[in-house]
Protein backbone atom coordinates (compact mmCIF):
# COMPACT_ATOMS: atom_id res chain seq x y z
CA UNK A 1 0.00 0.00 0.00
CA UNK A 2 1.44 3.40 -0.68
CA UNK A 3 1.29 7.00 0.91
CA UNK A 4 -0.54 7.97 -1.62
CA UNK A 5 -3.33 5.08 -1.62
CA UNK A 6 -3.49 5.38 2.05
CA UNK A 7 -4.25 9.25 2.07
CA UNK A 8 -6.73 8.45 -1.15
CA UNK A 9 -8.41 6.12 1.30
CA UNK A 10 -8.38 8.58 4.31
CA UNK A 11 -9.69 11.85 1.23
CA UNK A 12 -12.75 9.21 0.32
CA UNK A 13 -14.17 9.51 4.15
CA UNK A 14 -14.49 12.70 3.92
CA UNK A 15 -14.30 13.17 7.69
CA UNK A 16 -11.16 15.54 7.68
CA UNK A 17 -12.30 18.31 8.77
CA UNK A 18 -16.02 17.80 9.79
CA UNK A 19 -18.09 19.02 13.31
CA UNK A 20 -17.72 16.62 16.21
CA UNK A 21 -20.08 13.95 16.14
CA UNK A 22 -21.67 12.09 19.06
CA UNK A 23 -20.91 8.83 17.56
CA UNK A 24 -17.49 8.96 17.60
CA UNK A 25 -17.54 10.72 20.70
CA UNK A 26 -19.38 8.30 22.37
CA UNK A 27 -16.29 5.82 21.54
CA UNK A 28 -13.77 8.14 23.06
CA UNK A 29 -15.74 8.50 26.10
CA UNK A 30 -15.40 4.90 26.66
CA UNK A 31 -12.06 4.45 25.85
CA UNK A 32 -11.16 7.05 28.32
CA UNK A 33 -13.20 5.82 31.51
CA UNK A 34 -12.80 1.58 30.46
CA UNK A 35 -8.43 2.19 30.38
CA UNK A 36 -8.36 5.06 33.05
CA UNK A 37 -6.68 7.48 30.49
CA UNK A 38 -7.06 11.18 30.89
CA UNK A 39 -6.68 11.56 27.07
CA UNK A 40 -8.57 9.63 24.35
CA UNK A 41 -8.52 10.12 20.13
CA UNK A 42 -9.50 9.52 17.25
CA UNK A 43 -6.52 10.76 15.32
CA UNK A 44 -6.42 11.00 11.73
CA UNK A 45 -2.75 10.97 9.69
CA UNK A 46 -2.98 13.43 7.18
CA UNK A 47 0.11 14.43 4.73
CA UNK A 48 1.39 16.61 7.00
CA UNK A 49 -0.76 16.96 10.61
CA UNK A 50 -2.48 14.70 12.78
CA UNK A 51 -6.17 15.66 12.98
CA UNK A 52 -8.47 14.85 15.30
CA UNK A 53 -12.13 13.75 14.53
CA UNK A 54 -12.90 13.04 18.44
CA UNK A 55 -11.49 14.06 21.19
CA UNK A 56 -11.46 13.72 25.26
CA UNK A 57 -9.31 15.94 27.36
CA UNK A 58 -7.74 18.04 25.26
CA UNK A 59 -8.35 21.38 23.28
CA UNK A 60 -5.76 20.54 20.76
CA UNK A 61 -7.40 20.05 17.49
CA UNK A 62 -4.51 18.81 15.60
CA UNK A 63 -0.40 18.40 15.67
CA UNK A 64 2.44 18.21 13.47
CA UNK A 65 2.42 14.58 11.67
CA UNK A 66 6.11 14.64 12.34
CA UNK A 67 5.45 14.66 16.13
CA UNK A 68 2.74 12.38 16.00
CA UNK A 69 3.15 9.26 18.18
CA UNK A 70 0.09 8.04 16.22
CA UNK A 71 2.44 8.63 12.83
CA UNK A 72 4.13 5.56 14.14
CA UNK A 73 1.12 3.45 15.69
CA UNK A 74 -0.25 3.24 11.51
CA UNK A 75 2.85 1.13 10.82
CA UNK A 76 1.98 -1.40 13.03
CA UNK A 77 -0.55 -4.19 12.89
CA UNK A 78 -1.27 -4.23 16.51
CA UNK A 79 -1.70 -1.54 19.01
CA UNK A 80 1.08 0.27 19.83
CA UNK A 81 2.08 0.46 23.61
CA UNK A 82 4.98 2.98 24.75
CA UNK A 83 5.23 2.68 28.22
CA UNK A 84 7.08 5.81 29.67
CA UNK A 85 8.06 8.12 26.71
CA UNK A 86 11.07 9.58 28.32
CA UNK A 87 12.65 6.03 28.57
CA UNK A 88 11.75 5.75 24.74
CA UNK A 89 14.39 7.17 22.39
CA UNK A 90 11.63 7.69 19.46
CA UNK A 91 10.13 10.08 21.45
CA UNK A 92 12.20 11.61 24.27
CA UNK A 93 13.08 14.60 22.66
CA UNK A 94 9.50 15.04 21.46
CA UNK A 95 8.09 18.73 22.08
CA UNK A 96 4.47 17.14 23.48
CA UNK A 97 6.32 14.98 25.54
CA UNK A 98 8.96 18.09 26.61
CA UNK A 99 6.33 20.27 27.12
CA UNK A 100 2.70 20.19 27.20
CA UNK A 101 0.19 18.01 27.45
CA UNK A 102 3.78 15.91 29.05
CA UNK A 103 2.68 12.91 27.31
CA UNK A 104 4.32 9.92 29.18
CA UNK A 105 1.95 7.32 27.94
CA UNK A 106 0.31 6.19 24.86
CA UNK A 107 -1.66 3.22 23.34
CA UNK A 108 -2.64 3.56 20.26
CA UNK A 109 -4.63 1.31 17.30
CA UNK A 110 -4.45 1.52 14.04
CA UNK A 111 -7.72 2.11 12.52
CA UNK A 112 -7.43 0.19 9.56
CA UNK A 113 -9.99 -0.24 6.11
CA UNK A 114 -11.05 -3.42 4.57
CA UNK A 115 -8.40 -2.38 1.96
CA UNK A 116 -5.56 -2.36 3.99
CA UNK A 117 -5.23 1.60 4.63
CA UNK A 118 -4.37 2.85 7.75
CA UNK A 119 -6.27 5.92 8.46
CA UNK A 120 -5.44 6.88 11.85
CA UNK A 121 -6.03 5.21 15.10
CA UNK A 122 -7.75 5.32 18.20
CA UNK A 123 -5.52 6.21 20.78
CA UNK A 124 -5.22 6.73 24.73
CA UNK A 125 -2.57 9.09 26.76
CA UNK A 126 -1.49 9.83 30.06
CA UNK A 127 0.86 12.47 31.90
CA UNK A 128 1.88 9.18 33.95
CA UNK A 129 3.89 6.35 32.62
CA UNK A 130 2.26 3.19 32.87
CA UNK A 131 3.13 -0.35 33.09
CA UNK A 132 -0.59 -1.99 33.75
CA UNK A 133 -1.66 -1.75 30.04
CA UNK A 134 -1.47 -5.40 29.25
CA UNK A 135 -3.25 -7.71 27.05
CA UNK A 136 -6.17 -7.13 28.37
CA UNK A 137 -6.25 -3.77 28.25
CA UNK A 138 -4.84 -3.37 24.52
CA UNK A 139 -7.82 -5.55 23.52
CA UNK A 140 -10.16 -3.22 24.55
CA UNK A 141 -8.32 -0.60 23.09
CA UNK A 142 -8.42 -2.99 19.84
CA UNK A 143 -12.25 -3.72 20.36
CA UNK A 144 -13.22 -0.02 20.25
CA UNK A 145 -11.30 1.17 17.44
CA UNK A 146 -13.42 -1.75 15.26
CA UNK A 147 -16.04 0.36 16.25
CA UNK A 148 -14.76 3.46 15.20
CA UNK A 149 -14.33 1.36 11.62
CA UNK A 150 -17.62 0.13 11.74
CA UNK A 151 -18.90 4.06 11.67
CA UNK A 152 -16.48 5.05 8.94
CA UNK A 153 -16.97 2.28 6.93
CA UNK A 154 -20.74 3.11 7.50
CA UNK A 155 -20.73 6.08 6.41
CA UNK A 156 -18.59 4.77 2.94
CA UNK A 157 -21.04 1.98 2.48
CA UNK A 158 -23.67 4.50 2.57
CA UNK A 159 -22.28 6.78 -0.23
CA UNK A 160 -21.81 3.45 -2.25
CA UNK A 161 -25.73 3.26 -1.79
CA UNK A 162 -26.40 6.24 -3.11
CA UNK A 163 -23.94 6.52 -5.49
CA UNK A 164 -25.24 3.25 -7.02
CA UNK A 165 -29.17 4.62 -6.70
CA UNK A 166 -28.00 7.39 -8.68
CA UNK A 167 -26.31 5.14 -11.26
CA UNK A 168 -29.39 2.87 -11.42
CA UNK A 169 -31.84 5.68 -12.48
CA UNK A 170 -29.20 6.92 -14.84
CA UNK A 171 -29.44 3.55 -16.84
CA UNK A 172 -32.87 3.38 -16.69
CA UNK A 173 -33.34 6.71 -18.43
CA UNK A 174 -30.45 5.74 -20.61
CA UNK A 175 -31.69 2.69 -21.14
CA UNK A 176 -34.95 4.29 -21.95
CA UNK A 177 -34.00 6.21 -24.80
CA UNK A 178 -31.67 3.71 -26.25
CA UNK A 179 -35.14 1.56 -26.40
CA UNK A 180 -36.89 4.29 -27.66
CA UNK A 181 -34.42 4.94 -30.72
CA UNK A 182 -34.33 1.25 -31.90
CA UNK A 183 -37.99 1.37 -31.74
CA UNK A 184 -38.62 4.28 -33.82
CA UNK A 185 -35.57 3.08 -36.39
CA UNK A 186 -37.97 -0.07 -36.34
CA UNK A 187 -41.07 1.73 -36.79
CA UNK A 188 -39.31 3.25 -39.95
CA UNK A 189 -37.80 0.39 -41.69
CA UNK A 190 -41.33 -1.14 -41.36
CA UNK A 191 -42.89 1.31 -43.41
CA UNK A 192 -40.31 1.23 -46.51
CA UNK A 193 -41.62 -2.67 -46.89
CA UNK A 194 -38.09 -4.09 -46.26
CA UNK A 195 -38.51 -7.75 -45.53
CA UNK A 196 -36.98 -10.82 -44.09
CA UNK A 197 -33.00 -10.84 -44.27
CA UNK A 198 -32.61 -7.84 -45.71
CA UNK A 199 -34.39 -5.94 -42.82
CA UNK A 200 -32.59 -7.36 -40.34
CA UNK A 201 -29.43 -6.99 -41.69
CA UNK A 202 -30.02 -3.20 -42.34
CA UNK A 203 -31.32 -2.87 -38.71
CA UNK A 204 -28.09 -4.82 -37.36
CA UNK A 205 -26.23 -2.37 -39.21
CA UNK A 206 -27.88 0.72 -37.93
CA UNK A 207 -28.20 -0.17 -34.15
CA UNK A 208 -24.48 -0.85 -34.54
CA UNK A 209 -23.46 2.39 -35.63
CA UNK A 210 -26.13 3.80 -32.93
CA UNK A 211 -24.00 1.41 -30.70
CA UNK A 212 -20.80 3.96 -31.13
CA UNK A 213 -22.55 6.82 -31.07
CA UNK A 214 -24.22 5.82 -27.68
CA UNK A 215 -20.45 5.02 -26.76
CA UNK A 216 -19.65 8.61 -27.41
CA UNK A 217 -22.20 10.13 -25.55
CA UNK A 218 -21.22 8.16 -21.95
CA UNK A 219 -18.06 8.95 -22.91
CA UNK A 220 -19.26 12.30 -22.20
CA UNK A 221 -21.23 11.51 -19.29
CA UNK A 222 -24.40 11.41 -21.50
CA UNK A 223 -24.84 15.56 -21.65
CA UNK A 224 -23.66 15.98 -25.24
CA UNK A 225 -20.98 15.24 -27.83
CA UNK A 226 -19.20 17.33 -30.25
CA UNK A 227 -20.88 16.75 -33.65
CA UNK A 228 -16.96 16.38 -35.31
CA UNK A 229 -16.48 13.46 -33.24
CA UNK A 230 -20.06 12.28 -34.41
CA UNK A 231 -19.25 12.91 -37.49
CA UNK A 232 -15.68 10.75 -37.40
CA UNK A 233 -17.01 8.11 -35.73
CA UNK A 234 -20.39 7.57 -37.86
CA UNK A 235 -18.01 7.37 -41.31
CA UNK A 236 -14.82 5.62 -39.57
CA UNK A 237 -15.74 2.36 -39.99
CA UNK A 238 -15.96 2.84 -43.95
CA UNK A 239 -13.30 4.38 -44.66
CA UNK A 240 -9.69 2.75 -45.78
CA UNK A 241 -6.48 4.75 -44.98
CA UNK A 242 -6.52 6.23 -49.07
CA UNK A 243 -10.61 7.07 -48.93
CA UNK A 244 -10.64 8.86 -45.83
CA UNK A 245 -8.03 11.38 -47.30
CA UNK A 246 -10.98 12.60 -49.66
CA UNK A 247 -13.04 13.05 -47.40
CA UNK A 248 -13.29 16.68 -45.56
CA UNK A 249 -15.58 18.29 -42.45
CA UNK A 250 -15.62 22.43 -42.71
CA UNK A 251 -17.16 23.99 -39.63
CA UNK A 252 -16.71 27.56 -38.43
CA UNK A 253 -17.97 26.16 -34.35
CA UNK A 254 -18.33 22.96 -33.60
CA UNK A 255 -21.97 21.98 -32.24
CA UNK A 256 -22.45 20.32 -29.00
CA UNK A 257 -25.11 17.23 -30.13
CA UNK A 258 -27.46 15.94 -27.71
CA UNK A 259 -28.25 12.35 -27.36
CA UNK A 260 -31.35 12.79 -28.81
CA UNK A 261 -30.09 15.03 -31.44
CA UNK A 262 -27.21 12.30 -32.04
CA UNK A 263 -29.38 9.41 -33.23
CA UNK A 264 -31.10 11.44 -35.96
CA UNK A 265 -27.27 12.45 -37.02
CA UNK A 266 -25.74 8.97 -37.07
CA UNK A 267 -29.13 7.95 -39.18
CA UNK A 268 -28.30 10.70 -41.74
CA UNK A 269 -24.89 10.51 -41.97
CA UNK A 270 -24.64 6.00 -42.05
CA UNK A 271 -27.10 6.92 -44.83
CA UNK A 272 -24.91 9.20 -46.82
CA UNK A 273 -21.20 7.11 -46.86
CA UNK A 274 -23.24 4.14 -47.68
CA UNK A 275 -24.38 5.35 -50.64
CA UNK A 276 -21.24 7.32 -51.56
CA UNK A 277 -19.15 3.82 -50.76
CA UNK A 278 -21.65 1.63 -52.77
CA UNK A 279 -22.74 4.14 -56.30
CA UNK A 280 -20.95 8.02 -55.35
CA UNK A 281 -17.67 9.42 -54.66
CA UNK A 282 -16.35 6.83 -52.63
CA UNK A 283 -17.07 4.08 -55.15
CA UNK A 284 -14.49 5.10 -57.68
CA UNK A 285 -10.37 6.13 -56.95
CA UNK A 286 -10.87 10.01 -57.22
CA UNK A 287 -14.18 11.05 -55.56
CA UNK A 288 -14.16 13.49 -52.97
CA UNK A 289 -16.77 14.35 -50.37
CA UNK A 290 -16.90 17.61 -48.03
CA UNK A 291 -19.26 17.33 -45.30
CA UNK A 292 -20.42 21.30 -43.58
CA UNK A 293 -22.68 23.06 -41.06
CA UNK A 294 -23.11 26.60 -40.04
CA UNK A 295 -25.41 28.52 -38.61
CA UNK A 296 -28.34 29.99 -40.46
CA UNK A 297 -29.81 32.92 -37.86
CA UNK A 298 -29.65 32.26 -34.53
CA UNK A 299 -32.72 29.51 -34.44
CA UNK A 300 -31.22 27.35 -38.06
CA UNK A 301 -28.38 25.43 -38.54
CA UNK A 302 -28.01 24.06 -42.15
CA UNK A 303 -26.13 20.91 -43.07
CA UNK A 304 -24.45 20.44 -46.49
CA UNK A 305 -22.68 16.85 -47.94
CA UNK A 306 -21.42 17.51 -51.23
CA UNK A 307 -20.09 14.72 -53.17
CA UNK A 308 -17.62 15.29 -56.54
CA UNK A 309 -17.36 12.30 -58.70
CA UNK A 310 -15.79 11.91 -62.08
CA UNK A 311 -17.91 8.43 -62.82
CA UNK A 312 -20.91 8.19 -63.55
CA UNK A 313 -23.30 8.54 -59.97
CA UNK A 314 -24.92 5.20 -60.28
CA UNK A 315 -27.52 6.40 -57.07
CA UNK A 316 -30.89 6.05 -57.02
CA UNK A 317 -33.19 9.31 -58.56
CA UNK A 318 -36.32 8.61 -56.73
CA UNK A 319 -36.74 8.24 -53.46
CA UNK A 320 -37.57 5.27 -53.32
CA UNK A 321 -35.16 2.96 -51.02
CA UNK A 322 -35.32 2.97 -47.48
CA UNK A 323 -32.41 5.20 -47.22
CA UNK A 324 -33.38 7.71 -49.93
CA UNK A 325 -36.16 7.99 -47.30
CA UNK A 326 -34.76 8.41 -44.34
CA UNK A 327 -32.82 11.27 -45.73
CA UNK A 328 -36.17 12.93 -47.78
CA UNK A 329 -38.26 12.69 -45.08
CA UNK A 330 -37.63 11.36 -41.95
CA UNK A 331 -34.50 13.37 -41.35
CA UNK A 332 -35.75 16.74 -42.44
CA UNK A 333 -39.31 15.82 -40.13
CA UNK A 334 -37.06 15.35 -36.87
CA UNK A 335 -35.32 18.10 -37.22
CA UNK A 336 -38.28 20.07 -37.87
CA UNK A 337 -36.14 21.66 -41.56
CA UNK A 338 -36.25 20.76 -44.82
CA UNK A 339 -34.04 18.61 -47.19
CA UNK A 340 -32.64 18.82 -50.66
CA UNK A 341 -30.93 15.68 -52.08
CA UNK A 342 -29.82 16.89 -55.34
CA UNK A 343 -28.57 13.67 -57.86
CA UNK A 344 -26.31 14.79 -60.68
CA UNK A 345 -23.80 13.07 -63.25
CA UNK A 346 -20.76 14.30 -61.50
CA UNK A 347 -22.23 14.07 -57.43
CA UNK A 348 -24.39 14.04 -54.95
CA UNK A 349 -25.83 17.31 -52.56
CA UNK A 350 -27.91 16.94 -49.95
CA UNK A 351 -28.32 20.12 -47.58
CA UNK A 352 -30.95 19.73 -44.65
CA UNK A 353 -31.80 22.47 -42.35
CA UNK A 354 -32.46 21.97 -38.64
CA UNK A 355 -34.19 24.02 -35.67
CA UNK A 356 -31.03 24.60 -32.96
CA UNK A 357 -33.37 23.11 -30.03
CA UNK A 358 -33.71 19.59 -32.28
CA UNK A 359 -29.78 19.43 -31.93
CA UNK A 360 -28.66 20.27 -28.98
CA UNK A 361 -31.40 20.02 -26.59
Amino acid sequence: MTEIQRLEALRKTALLDTAPEERFDRLTRLASTALGADIALVSFIDHDRQWFKSKQGTENQETPRDIAFCNHAIQSKDVMVVADAKKDSRFVNNPLVAGEPNIRFYAGAPLVTKDGHALGTLCVLDDKPRADFGPKQQQILADIAASVMTEIEADAQGQIIDDLNVVNEELQHRMGNMYAHVSSLISMMSRTGVEGEDFAERLHERIAILAETQALIANNKFESAPLSDIFESTIAPFLTDETRLRVQMSYSDDIEVSARGAFTMTLMLNELVTNALKHGALKGEEGSIRFSWSADGDDIIKFDWKETAKLEYAGQSEHKGFGSQILARIVPMDLQGEADHAIREDGLNYTVTARRERIET
